[in-house]
């Protein structure tokens, strides 16, 4: 069956609504059960996103600054210094939507059915993930929020087993914490498991 995307938030405009994974999420966990399939075409109307709370508009912003993580230091240091005006509208803002998409659909081109880089677009996802289902899936911590700080633990262990800065690492925590995600464990409502357990 041919469709058309029509993402009506920030995170399904540059992250779900591109790369034709259609999993959904069921009680052992995210997007276990669906298939890939190409949209026929994505229409991303850049002024529904004024509709949104801010707290869902700052959920999505962690994906899109995950692009700029993953392999384009130019546009995280451009996100520093102008995600204020990303979240005011305008010219920024579609900016950092056409870069995020331009940035998914090339790594989705080169491995649509990840087998290979297409990982890279799970940054922060394997803690994120993680602390989605410890809240049970619920509001208490949308996905872009777990992403986050899912994001922050990646580097934190990333410096752990020196593969990647410390300097590195306080810079994304900082920028999150900027923009008012959540960087930390402790920023999630409510208690978590124990990781021993």
């Amino acid at each position: 069956m041919r469709f058309v995307q029509i993402p009506t938030s920030l995170l399904a405009q540059v992250d779900s609504s591109v790369g034709g994974k259609t999993g959904i999420n069921v009680a052992h966990g995210k997007n276990l059960v669906g298939v890939f399939h190409q949209p026929d075409l994505v229409i991303a109307d850049t002024a529904v996103l004024d509709t949104l709370s801010d707290r869902h508009f700052r959920a999505g912003y962690a994906e899109v600054a995950k692009y700029g993580l993953i392999d384009d230091p130019d546009f995280f240091g451009w996100l520093e210094g102008g995600w204020r005006d990303v979240f005011a509208g305008g010219a920024a803002r579609t900016r950092a939507i056409a870069t995020s998409c331009r940035a998914k659909a090339a790594i989705v081109a080169r491995d649509e059915r990840e087998t290979g880089d297409r990982a890279l677009l799970n940054l922060g996802h394997t803690f994120g993930h993680a602390l989605e289902a410890a809240t049970g899936y619920s509001d208490r911590l949308v996905h872009g929020e777990a992403i986050a700080v899912g994001m922050v633990l990646a580097h934190d262990f990333s410096v752990h087993m020196n593969l990647c800065s410390p300097d590195d690492a306080a810079r994304v925590r900082r920028h999150f914490t900027e923009v008012g995600l959540p960087t930390r464990l402790a920023d999630v409502p409510g208690t978590l498991p124990d990781a021993t357990g």
